[in-house]
């Protein structure tokens, strides 16, 4: 007798002919279940795993931690190019810097 595993099984040519009149079906009403990064799916996402996507709560500190290191690397390449941001620079206008040069009348200067 023939050595086969189980009988009672589809055979390979069927399975595959099987998987693809389905694939073929889906295809028409648009459902797939390709993971996350291989095509856009709008279908199906994983739950778990790396392609899962981000809780609300993670995406959050995610985007925090990001804009911090956006920060920080800024401030270290200004650091380095020598440019130094200006906090405590004393508010002078043109007007009142004029003022006090004394173009004014001088009245003690008459007597």
């Amino acid at each position: 007798m023939a050595s086969r595993g189980n009988p009672n099984t589809p055979s390979k040519s069927r399975r595959i002919a099987s998987r693809a009149k389905v694939q073929r079906r889906n295809a028409v009403n648009k459902v797939t279940k390709n993971p996350r990064g291989t095509r856009k799916s709008t279908v199906l996402a994983p739950t778990s795993g790396p392609a899962a996507l981000l809780s609300g709560k993670k995406a959050r500190k995610v985007e925090k931690a990001k804009n911090h290191a956006r920060k920080r690397a800024i401030e270290k390449a200004m650091e380095q190019e020598g440019e130094v941001e200006m906090t405590d620079a004393p508010k002078t206008t043109k007007s009142k810097a004029a003022a006090k040069d004394g173009d004014g009348m001088e009245l003690d200067a008459v007597s």
